[in-house]
């Protein structure tokens, strides 16, 4: 395996609940790749009258948003792929896929914070456990930038036992 490869290889597929992580991984892989010149810098703009070094840079920063764009491509899951349109720049490719993760992580957010407001012991297992599901939801809620009060969620939890 190449050396690039090996890098690229460090960045998680982007799921539900990773998307900071994902994004920083993505973001080191490419610089150490030397391919993050299209996420750092404007298209540059040719016209009839640029110079040969500057038809170079926007060839480079071509070959860069590309490999940029693939690789992202290759590391979101399939049904994301479908919710992101075809972009020209890696930079607005990257920012749908913040709008859909963000879209993702509402839904997710709503989905939690049912689950904490319909959470009832129901006899099955211990308190112990009951009371462990719900702080491990509203850690999820944190780990989503979304905090609970705590005497509220004490409260709360304390209102789901019999």
């Amino acid at each position: 395996m190449s050396i690039q490869g090996s890098l690229f290889s460090t960045v998680p597929i982007l799921s539900g609940d990773n998307y900071k992580k994902w994004k920083e991984d993505l973001d080191v892989a490419l610089c150490l790749m030397e391919l993050d010149l299209a996420l750092r810098e404007p298209k540059p703009i040719v016209t009839t009258t640029s110079t040969t070094e500057e038809k170079q840079k926007l060839e480079k920063w071509k070959t860069a948003n590309r490999k940029c764009a693939t690789l992202m491509k290759r590391s979101i899951p399939e049904n994301m792929k479908a919710s992101v349109e075809k972009m020209d720049t890696t930079t607005e490719y990257l920012a749908t896929i913040k709008e859909v993760f963000e879209v993702f992580q509402s839904a997710e957010k709503e989905e939690l914070m049912n689950q904490i407001l319909s959470a009832k012991f129901d006899g099955n297992g211990t308190v112990r456990e009951h009371i462990l599901e719900i702080s491990s939801m509203a850690q999820k809620l944190k780990d989503l930038d979304t905090n609970l009060d705590d005497d509220f969620l004490i409260s709360f939890t304390l209102k789901s036992l019999p």
